[in-house]
C-alpha cells in the first residue's frame, strides 16, 4: 500500500504495535492507512488544514476498511452528504463522527491554530508516542517556536518527532529539494529535543527525541 517512501518513513519510525501516532499534514496520501497497519493496537490521528484533503483522506481510509472519526466539518460540505457517506449521525462541530474512535481519526485544523484537546481529550488520548510530518516546510522556512512547543505538549515523555522530506525513493537519486538538516536540527535543539538525522536515496528524516 502506498509508494516506497511512505514505507521507508514508517520503517524509520520503528513503530510499536500499540503506538499512538499523530501525522501533521497527511493530505490524501496513503500514509494514514499504512501507519494504521503498523499499529494494529494503537491509534492514528491526522491533522490536516485542507478540507478537500480531509474528504479524500476519509474516502481512502474507508476504502482500506477503516472508518475514521472526523472532527470539524469541512466548509461547504452539507450535513446530508457527509452523513450518507459515513452511514451515521452527523457530528456537531468539534465532535467525532460515528467512525471507530479507537483506530483512526482526522482533524480539520491548521497546526498553528490547533488546540491540544482537539487531538487528546476529543479522541481519548493522553499523549502521542510518535509524531510525523512529511514535507511540511514551516519547520525550516521559519523559526517554529510555537509549533514545536505545541508538539512537546502532545508528545509523551520519551516521545519522538519525525520531520521527513523527499518525493523520490529510498534507493533512488537525491533529486528533490530538501531543507538543510542543520537548520532543522538547530530548531529542534532550541526546543529541547535531542536531534539525529537518517537519510536514504532521495529521502531525509530529521528526528527529535524528548528526554
Amino acid at each position: 500500500m502506498g509508494d516506497a517512501r511512505f514505507h521507508w518513513f514508517a520503517d524509520t519510525m520503528t513503530l510499536g504495535r500499540a503506538d499512538r501516532v499523530l501525522e501533521i499534514g497527511p493530505g490524501a496520501s496513503p500514509s494514514l492507512s499504512l501507519l494504521a497497519d503498523r499499529v494494529p493496537e494503537g491509534r492514528v490521528i491526522g491533522v490536516e488544514r485542507s478540507a478537500t484533503a480531509i474528504t479524500r483522506a476519509a474516502e481512502r481510509l474507508r476504502a482500506a476498511g477503516l472508518d475514521p472519526s472526523v472532527h470539524g466539518a469541512p466548509p461547504g460540505e452539507s450535513t446530508r452528504a457527509r452523513s450518507s457517506r459515513t452511514g451515521g449521525t452527523e457530528p456537531r462541530e468539534g465532535e467525532a463522527s460515528h467512525g471507530d474512535p479507537g483506530r483512526v481519526g482526522l482533524v480539520h485544523a491548521e497546526l498553528t491554530g490547533l488546540r491540544p484537546e482537539q487531538v487528546l481529550d476529543d479522541f481519548g488520548i493522553d499523549a502521542f508516542d510518535k509524531i510525523l510530518a512529511v514535507n511540511v516546510n514551516l519547520f525550516w522556512t521559519k523559526r517554529p517556536t510555537a509549533e514545536l512547543a505545541l508538539i512537546r505538549r502532545l508528545l509523551a515523555q520519551g516521545g519522538v518527532l519525525y520531520l521527513c522530506y523527499g518525493y523520490g525513493d529510498p534507493d533512488g537519486a537525491a533529486a528533490s529539494p530538501k531543507p538543510p538538516p542543520g537548520r532543522l536540527g538547530e530548531h529542534l535543539a532550541q526546543a529541547g529535543f535531542t536531534e539525529r538525522t537518517v537519510a536514504s536515496g532521495d529521502l531525509l528524516c530529521v528526528i527529535g527525541e524528548l528526554d
